[in-house]
This record gives C-alpha cells, sequence and structure tokens, in this order.
C-alpha cells in the first residue's frame, strides 16, 4: 500500500495528549455580506467568534464558494452563483483555517477556472482542500494531516442532487475531467479503502440533505454506510442550519454543522427560531481514537447578527439539545456553553 499522500502537512509540534480539532459548516466571505467586509475588513465576520478556537490544533471548514476574479459562471440558469475575492484568503488564513472542504454546490459556480483559482490561492496560503480537484482521482483523494504523531485523514463528497447531474453536467469529477468528488457507493468506497490505511483516524464530509429542512432519509442511509466502510468520524453540511448527530455502532454522524460565516441572507424566515444556528465542533482525539465531542451552538442568521456568527445563549441548549436529538435519543452531556458526547 502507497501512502504517500501528495496532500498533505504536518502540524506535529504540539506536545499535547489529546488533539483538539475544531470544524465548523458553511463559509463564504461575499454576497450580501460584501458591504459590511468592504467596510470593515474581510476578518470581520471572526471577530466576536475566533476566542472560542484557542484550543485548535486544527481548524476545518467547508469553503462554499469559489475564491475567483473570473466573470463567467458555470451556467445562466443557476439561481444561486457565487464568488469570492481571493484577498479573502488572507482573512480565512488569519483565522486559522488549515483545512477547507471543497465538496459542495458552490465550488464550481464560475466553473473550472474558478475551482482551479481557488486551489492556487489557497496553495498560496498554505491551506489545504479535499473534495474536489482537476481529475476524479484528485477529487477522492482527500488530505492527511499528522499531529503529534497522530496521522488523519479527510475526505469529502457532495450528494449528486438531479439539478447537478442534468442541468449542469461536469459538475461532478470523472476520468480526467476536473470536478466534485459525488457521494456514490463506489466513490465512497475506493476513496475510503486507499485512504484508511495510511491514517490512524478518517474522517468524511458530506454536504448534503436539504436547505433548511430536519434530517432527510438520504443522509441517514449513506452516514451508516460510511461508517460500515470504516470510518471514525462523519460530518456533514449544506441544510445551512444544525441538525442532530446520531451515534451508529460508536461512531458519531454529525448530520449537519449548518452555517458558519455565510455571506447570504438566508431563509431562516421559513423556519422555527430554534434552527437558526450552525455547531462548533470540538473533535477530541487520544491515542490515535475519537474519544469525545463537543458541539458548541452559534447564532447564524444574519437578519439578526449582520454577518458576525456570535455563541448561542446558555438557555437555548435544552430545547436546542431535545430538539435535533430527539429522534435519535443521542445521549448528550450539556456543559456550560456546549453539549458533550462521550465516547470512550
Amino acid at each position: 500500500m502507497n501512502c504517500k499522500q501528495p496532500n498533505s502537512f504536518s502540524a506535529s509540534g504540539t506536545s499535547k495528549q489529546e488533539i483538539h480539532i475544531f470544524a465548523v459548516g458553511d463559509i463564504m466571505l461575499a454576497d450580501a455580506a460584501q458591504a459590511y467586509l468592504d467596510q470593515h475588513g474581510y476578518d470581520y465576520p471572526f471577530r466576536q467568534i475566533k476566542p472560542y478556537f484557542q484550543d485548535a490544533d486544527l481548524i476545518v471548514g467547508n469553503l462554499e464558494v469559489p475564491l475567483t476574479c473570473h466573470t463567467v459562471p458555470l451556467s445562466p440558469e443557476k439561481k444561486y452563483a457565487y464568488k469570492a475575492s481571493p484577498e479573502s484568503a488572507q482573512a480565512l488564513k488569519d483565522f486559522g483555517f488549515d483545512l477547507l472542504c471543497l465538496a459542495n454546490n458552490h465550488i464550481l459556480d464560475y466553473g473550472v477556472t474558478g475551482l482551479v483559482d481557488t486551489q492556487k490561492i489557497l496553495d498560496k496560503y498554505e491551506i489545504g482542500y479535499f473534495g474536489a480537484g482537476t481529475s476524479y482521482q484528485e477529487a477522492i483523494a482527500g488530505h492527511v494531516v499528522e499531529i503529534a504523531g497522530t496521522r488523519i485523514g479527510f475526505v469529502g463528497f457532495m450528494q449528486g442532487y438531479r439539478a447537478y447531474r442534468e442541468n449542469y453536467k461536469g459538475y461532478f469529477a470523472l476520468g480526467d475531467n476536473p470536478g466534485v468528488a459525488q457521494m456514490t457507493q463506489q466513490t465512497i468506497q475506493e476513496a475510503i479503502a486507499a485512504l484508511r490505511p495510511c491514517v490512524d483516524v478518517l474522517i468524511v464530509s458530506f454536504h448534503w440533505g436539504r436547505n433548511y429542512m430536519p434530517v432527510t432519509d438520504k443522509q441517514k442511509h449513506w452516514g451508516k454506510r460510511a461508517v460500515k466502510y470504516n470510518v471514525d468520524l462523519v460530518l456533514g453540511h449544506h441544510p445551512h442550519i444544525a441538525q442532530g448527530v446520531e451515534v451508529y455502532q460508536n461512531v458519531p454522524i454529525v448530520y449537519s454543522l449548518g452555517n458558519f460565516t455565510f455571506g447570504a441572507r438566508g431563509r431562516f424566515h421559513k423556519v422555527d427560531k430554534i434552527w437558526h444556528h450552525g455547531w462548533i465542533a470540538d473533535i477530541t482525539i487520544y491515542q490515535k481514537q475519537v474519544i469525545r465531542l463537543d458541539l458548541t451552538p452559534i447564532k447564524v442568521d444574519n437578519q439578526v447578527i449582520q454577518f458576525q456568527p456570535q455563541v448561542a445563549e446558555l438557555e437555548i441548549l435544552p430545547q436546542l439539545l431535545m430538539s435535533l436529538n430527539g429522534e435519535f435519543k443521542t445521549e448528550m452531556e450539556i456543559l456550560h456553553d456546549r453539549v458533550r458526547l462521550n465516547l470512550a
């Protein structure tokens, strides 16, 4: 087995026994937020939330926008087509992002040119990425990080929504053609089989489900499939709202981390206020195993927070936990501003 990973870096300077990976959901420094960014700087969305990441050994999120100056969109039929200035990469770097998932339904909004521009700018700022690439093999290759002697692998996939299979042909990577890694049995199995022998911990990221809606049957099906294929943690995004956590064969499936700093106005007015949240996930790894998952709720309705996410009020936690986890009966402990799932 050849475990040389072209997409890898080491963060082995830490001497901690416990490793803390912080994961967040959708990121888009553009669109309706642009006026705030122009006035206050691209770091504006991170200013209130940054102190909560001080213990992170690695920060990963879902970059749901190409970083490009390209002016030709993928398709004139696509209702929401986003792009962000390459200048925003400095704010991502300064915040502390080490790794970004590109397996989502906006990274190709400005075509292959937008994707390639994004890869180049992330390379320039030494921010890793996974889930999309200039070929099928690159898209599914994943990314490996070594922290304190523990090798942690990340792979990412996007649900094959009909519009992206039929209307925006070429969105998914195939053969030598660039694109996003599609969430199919073959793709997931192939990616996991290639990376699993090379890492101690394997985390899969799924862009799936429906916007502003509860967990779908398809999410439940593929989350459990991934566990059967031998991953240690499943992280979801795309619905723009926090969803619940299910534990399957002692592996947590976080169905949606929701938004983090997503610059669109959003459609939160269509759902009850309990859904106006995202999660900050603090994943604790000890002795090469995921032993704990902490989730801190953040307010993400831009009509309220003005594009600057904030940690939610403490009193919301019991109701939020009951609403999101009731279906799965996942036992989580409330600790101050977060809920905790112990796995060992």
